[in-house]
């Protein structure tokens, strides 16, 4: 795996995700909140900012407690593990974990990255949500961030030889 994306050198806009991450394959996300939590996703299908959801069965959200790690498996069907807004950051499931949301309601085709200047709506990825149990298990409830959180750093690692 190789880091393609960094926002503290890449910067910290959706614009600059999909900059760097789109048409790259898979990809593992890493988030360091302010509290000094670290977690993260992983999205099989990785980002084309296709402002549309995709379905995945292997789709999993993951954190670290002190030096074990935990997933979150995505729930059975898969149904809307990841959306893929090409003014949003890692977004999985409608609310599970949500990374620098898009300024402007999204409308799929309306409003895609060719009939747009995605820069205007782009969202913040220092900022994001979260809400465990919609499309992921809380295995053991166990989620470290629960409501709105605040990024120090923001990772996507995806395979190097794409």
């Amino acid at each position: 795996l190789q880091c393609v994306y960094k926002a503290s050198k890449d910067g910290w806009s959706a614009t600059n995700f999909h900059e760097s991450v789109d048409l790259r394959g898979s990809a593992l996300v890493v988030c360091l909140s302010k509290s000094g939590k670290k977690f993260g996703g992983y999205s099989p299908a990785g980002w084309m900012s296709t402002d549309d959801y995709i379905q995945s069965n292997a789709a999993f959200l993951w954190f670290q407690r002190g030096d074990e790690a935990s997933r979150c498996p995505v729930l059975p069907g898969g149904n809307a593990a990841l959306y893929d807004y090409a003014t949003s950051g890692p977004m999985f499931g409608a609310a599970d974990l949500k990374i620098g949301e898009p300024k402007a309601a999204v409308m799929g085709g309306f409003t895609g990255p060719g009939m747009e200047d995605t820069s205007v709506n782009a969202g913040n990825l220092k900022q994001g949500s979260s809400s465990v149990g919609g499309a992921y298990e809380d295995v053991q409830n166990d989620w470290p961030i629960r409501g709105k959180f605040q990024l120090v750093e923001l990772e996507v690692y995806c395979n190097a030889n794409i």
